[in-house]
């Protein structure tokens, strides 16, 4: 690989983890609200909680904004990388021929689908998140509704552009990395809400009042964490057996490798989320009551910073194994089999018909 090849494989990891981390956000955030924050802070009837509620709601709304912001460009960006790399197997400039064999292929088209998607949810959050997310009659059911769906399908164009797409059985491949998908945001954005936002709400008082909000949100988020973990989990090794031909393929391929990484990454989120739902949960609970130290809090804020530190290593190497070549081998309609692994977005659609050149793309893509 080529200083130029090496650097446009850099370029597309980042692209995909911004994507990737964008729209975890925007997807799982509605259901963290709904699930966790909106139920804790309903227990919270006291008026001099309103200020913290609006803080928290200030940056859930920032956050929602940021994401749209970053999908987006994520996106140029992708259809960007997608056009250059097609103009250097062309041997050619980068001009409008180049943009339109990119839109010529579902990566493309599923790129550009984003565009209003992300229009979509822009007039219906700003300004609104502010104002309905923890509010206690905030939204309705058509609001929430629009938000999750709209974000739900954001999510699924990452699938659609991606191994699942060319995955035996495809059926399988797409469903089961859209649940894969769907689980892992809403436990991302639960890590994010947890570490980075709280505090927000709390800011200025006391470590009882801390522990009454915080204690709550840990019990629910605990449960839905576990859930989510366990559907990762499962559906990661069902996306592994449909992407790995050989278990000698996870330290001999370069797909291989950077699984087994993130394997790893994700056997240190499992340690966090143990301590976290066995020992610190009811540390919590305890403390809440008055019956246990108030310092269990404080554990649990490193354990959910670290937690988010491994949860983006997890994100970055996903964006680095979906450009990888996985090392089961898939039919390309044409008859021919080639290494499936090429990623969609990589200018070659396996099996879908590309730019005109399929075969010759594929070949010079394919290890």
């Amino acid at each position: 690989m080529g200083f130029e090849d090496a650097l446009r494989e850099v370029a597309f990891t980042f692209v995909r983890l911004f994507a990737f981390t964008a729209h975890a956000v925007l997807l799982g955030l509605p259901v963290v609200c709904l699930i966790v924050l909106r139920p804790a802070f309903g227990r919270l009837v006291d008026d001099s909680w309103d200020v913290g509620r609006n803080r928290l709601a200030l940056r859930l709304e920032g956050a929602a904004r940021a994401a749209m912001i970053g999908s987006a460009v994520a996106t140029v960006l992708g259809i960007l990388l997608q056009a250059v790399l097609i103009a250097s197997l062309d041997e050619g400039e980068l001009s409008s021929p180049s943009f339109m064999s990119v839109f010529s292929t579902s990566f493309g088209q599923w790129y550009l689908f984003r565009l209003p998607l992300l229009a979509g949810l822009y007039v219906l959050l700003v300004g609104q998140v502010a104002r309905w997310s923890l509010a206690r009659a905030g939204g309705g059911r058509a609001w929430w509704a629009g938000w999750i769906l709209l974000a739900f399908v954001l999510v699924a164009t990452s699938t659609f552009t991606g191994h699942a797409a060319v995955a035996s059985p495809r059926a399988l491949g797409i469903g089961n990395d859209l649940l894969h998908l769907v689980a892992g945001s809403i436990w991302f954005a639960g890590i994010v809400m947890l570490a980075v936002f709280l505090p927000d709400a709390w800011r200025g008082r006391s470590e009882p009042d801390r522990l009454r909000l915080l204690a709550p949100i840990v019990v629910r988020f605990s449960t839905v964490a576990l859930v989510t973990i366990g559907i990762v989990a499962i559906t990661g090794v069902i996306n592994s057996l449909l992407n790995v031909a050989r278990f000698s393929d996870l330290f001999g391929s370069a797909y291989g490798v950077t699984l087994t990484i993130k394997v790893l990454l994700f056997f240190g989120i499992l340690a966090m989320g143990a301590v976290n739902h066995f020992i610190l949960r009811d540390r919590m609970q305890r403390a809440a009551t008055g019956t246990g130290t108030t310092s269990a809090h404080i554990t649990f804020r490193r354990t959910i910073a670290i937690e988010l530190v491994i949860a983006l290593g997890i994100m970055g190497a996903t964006g680095w194994l979906t450009g990888q070549a996985k090392t089961r081998q898939t039919q390309v309609r044409s008859g021919v089999e080639v290494g499936s692994g090429v990623e969609v977005g990589s200018g070659v659609e396996v099996g879908s018909g590309v730019v005109g050149r399929e075969l010759e793309i594929s070949s010079a893509r394919t290890p």
